[in-house]
């Protein structure tokens, strides 16, 4: 999904580190008990800090960009990690806590993928991600990644996705340039006042809804989400 987005950052003079979710794409539980746990959010940014250090030793990463889930763990990386970041962009969060109306939903979106395979459940999930107007190459591109998912990394997601609730420390955020981006089709987390909530709770955060895209902007339409993360990063204010 951060395809072009790398590309156009790396033309920006920018450095670039992707973080696969556990039990996603080419990315495996090291063992049998590490797939069948329950995570946290917190473990996830706790595993993501660590491949920083290991990976980038002494440099503080310049900004943290997020998608869908993604978006809570870029929020809930500069909790964690006070002073660590100088931008975080937040991009389409199922909101910073977990909304008791989306439970039932994973909950049988688990079972759905336990029972038939994860071929179904991938094709309802892109058609969600990305409404008209959409070409249909990053329909069909995003569903043949969307199908290297484990049933294992499905469930760890979807239980972290479930039990999480980091709002009341958003005004904890004072150092970082924050945006919250939101796709204006994007139904997959609810009301849109969600966001401009998140939003409003982050001191100085800034907030944009952009237009004809659904819940992934970055894939939905490359150049239109690159100039917006663009003219964050390389802000000075």
């Amino acid at each position: 999904m951060w395809d072009s987005t790398v590309g156009d950052l790396h033309k920006a003079g920018f450095s670039t580190l992707r973080f696969d979710h556990i039990g996603h794409n080419k990315t495996t539980f090291a063992t049998r008990e590490a797939a069948t746990r329950e995570y946290h959010f917190d473990d996830v940014i706790r595993h993501i800090h660590e491949l920083i250090q290991q990976l980038a030793p002494g440099q503080t990463p310049f900004g943290f960009v997020g998608c869908s889930i993604g978006g809570v763990l870029a929020i809930r990386y500069a909790q964690m990690y006070p002073g660590a970041l100088t931008k975080v962009m937040s991009c389409d969060a199922p909101g910073m806590t977990t909304m008791e109306i989306a439970k039932p939903l994973w909950k049988a979106r688990i079972s759905q993928f336990q029972n038939e395979g994860v071929d179904n459940l991938a094709k309802a999930t892109v058609e969600r991600w990305f409404p008209e107007p959409c070409r249909e190459e990053v329909r069909s591109g995003m569903l043949e990644q969307t199908r290297t998912c484990t049933f294992e990394g499905y469930r760890a997601c979807a239980i972290a996705v479930m039990n999480y609730d980091y709002f009341a420390e958003l005004k904890r955020i004072e150092k970082e340039q924050v945006l919250v981006l939101a796709g204006a089709n994007d139904t997959s987390i609810g009301p849109r006042e969600i966001l401009v909530n998140v939003a409003n709770a982050i001191p100085d955060a800034k907030y944009i809804l952009m237009e004809d895209v659904g819940h992934i902007p970055p894939s939905h339409d490359p150049s239109g989400f690159n100039k917006i993360m663009l003219e964050f990063l390389e802000s000075k204010e």
